[in-house]
């Protein structure tokens, strides 16, 4: 186990290849830019590190966070606060690994911009999400630019124009909660997904987000000729193919070489 608290308001730490980014900045987790200064950092950490199998963002606080820091919004101060939004976001949006994010609670504002950026989003029956920084004069940047590709362009305009909150049941239907579970249920949840992202090779789950990401709305046949190039000129050369293939065959679990 390798642990780093990069600031006292986010920890990094790595368990069994995944890494876990918790942010504690009690009561709400707003985000300063302070804040999502560390966010990056641990965000960049983990993208380096390539013995890791998953990104884990959550939170130490029952809110997941309440959003930016309003007073961090004045024409004066803004220009500091998007430099280092723009830079968590690129490396959310760069990230060759599963983000697999738990909420229990309020996610808002630019906290429900940090939810889009998830692969896999597990919430609880209590979580709450919306886009409320509307009624403040703000629109928000990465749910204009983000959220019509999760949801949909109807839906996202009413979400971000609206600044209505939404439940977690609601979120699900329109595709961006990937489950919803009972309060309590939220750790056996997320146990679940990391031991099923577990079994893989660390190589090949970088290489499949990378193509999943990369070719999304790309026109089909193009995509699919570029998988198939990735799949005999990048996956057929690596010593981990030839080990699931050997595991299957003798009955047992691959013993992955990450090359």
């Amino acid at each position: 186990m390798n642990t780093t608290t990069t600031n006292a308001t986010v920890r990094y730490e790595v368990r069994e290849d995944v890494a876990f980014v918790t942010l504690d900045a009690p009561p709400v987790n707003v985000l300063t830019a302070a804040i999502m200064r560390d966010l990056a950092g641990a965000v960049e950490r983990a993208q380096a590190d390539r013995s890791l199998k998953a990104l884990v963002l959550q939170s130490a606080v029952r809110a997941f966070s309440a959003g930016a820091d309003v007073g961090e919004h004045r024409p004066e101060e803004a220009p500091e606060m998007i430099a280092t939004f723009s830079r968590l976001f690129a490396a959310l949006g760069a990230m060759e690994l599963p983000v697999v994010m738990a909420v229990d609670g309020a996610a808002l504002g630019a906290g429900f911009e940090l939810v889009m950026m998830a692969d896999v989003l597990l919430a609880t029956e209590r979580a709450t999400f919306g886009q409320p920084e509307i009624r403040l004069g703000f629109f928000a940047p990465v749910g204009v630019a983000w959220l019509p590709a999760r949801i949909g362009l109807a839906r996202a305009i009413e979400v971000t124009s609206t600044g209505r909150t939404y439940t977690a049941a609601e979120m699900h239907a329109m595709g961006l909660v990937s489950r919803v579970v009972p309060e309590a249920g939220l750790t056996a949840a997320l146990d679940q997904v990391l031991g099923d992202l577990r079994r893989a090779s660390p190589q090949l789950i970088r290489m499949n987000v990378r193509l999943c990401r990369g070719l999304l709305g790309r026109p089909f046949e193009e995509a699919r000729i570029e998988a198939e190039r990735v799949f005999l000129g990048e996956l057929m050369v690596t010593e981990d193919v030839r080990e699931g293939i050997a595991s299957f065959f003798e009955k047992r679990r691959p013993v992955w070489k990450n090359r």
